[in-house]
């Protein structure tokens, strides 16, 4: 079944996930790793965002679901399911040449499981647990509301350790379950990408725990940024500078 997406349309790519994530394949690391491997290959990933970037329909479509995320980077929506809701993600970390060091992320869980294939750069990810160690401002985050934002609630602190740390670089494939904590850092002046096939979510919001508080107020609402459709097409076309 993976070899039958060599070459694939957008259409057949979505067919074949929407297959993968009804039988169950999907669910487990053994299920999605090969065929998040093979989408994630330069050439399949080339043809993908060729034909995204050829069809203004498709460009409107991927706009309209993708946005720039709080944990600095572009998170594009490449396909979605009908069937289930499933997405394919694509992932942008841009170098910041104004920045020094590196970058790390609010240390967060996920609303679904999901297999991750690194496409370009390297990134040092972490896993966390609850127990005594550093202490963080805790928040439960809730969803994207009507597209527009989302909304972080104060729960408090919470203490965390870290039980696992490793630099992953481009080729590696893992899977997170959604219940795990955890977090990455980057090179500021590095651009990194991967490619995600997120399983439909079985929780109803992410807990993020952060270095500093958002604010005063209990709950604090965001607005998320949109790529507009030329934007997206000159992110497109960035990414595949990346590629070769």
């Amino acid at each position: 079944m993976v070899q039958a997406l060599a070459g694939a349309s957008l259409q057949e790519v979505k067919d074949h996930l929407e297959v993968v994530v009804d039988s169950g394949h999907g669910t487990t690391f053994q299920g999605s790793e090969s065929v998040v491997r093979r989408l994630a290959a330069p050439a399949e990933l080339r043809s993908l965002i060729g034909q995204i970037i050829a069809d203004e329909d498709v460009l409107a479509d991927v706009a309209a679901r993708s946005y720039y995320h709080a944990n600095n980077f572009l998170k594009l929506v490449l396909l979605a399911g009908d069937k289930n809701p499933w997405r394919l993600r694509l992932h942008m970390w841009h170098p910041q040449p104004d920045a020094t060091g590196s970058i790390t992320e609010d240390i967060h869980s996920h609303r679904w499981d999901f297999t991750t294939a690194l496409v370009v750069g390297e990134y040092f990810a972490q896993e966390f647990r609850v127990g005594p160690g550093t202490e963080y401002h805790y928040y439960k985050y809730l969803p994207i509301g009507q597209g527009k934002t989302f909304s972080l609630v104060a729960q408090g602190k919470e203490r965390l350790t870290s039980v696992f740390e490793a630099l992953l670089p481009a080729g590696t494939v893992y899977h997170i379950d959604h219940q795990v904590l955890h977090c990455i850092s980057r090179s500021a002046g590095k651009a990194a990408a991967s490619l995600v096939l997120q399983l439909p979510a079985v929780e109803e919001f992410t807990h993020v725990y952060r270095t500093s508080p958002v604010g005063e107020q209990t709950k604090t609402d965001i607005e998320v940024r949109r790529p507009t459709v030329a934007q997206l097409r000159d992110e497109l076309r960035h990414l595949l500078t990346w590629l070769d």
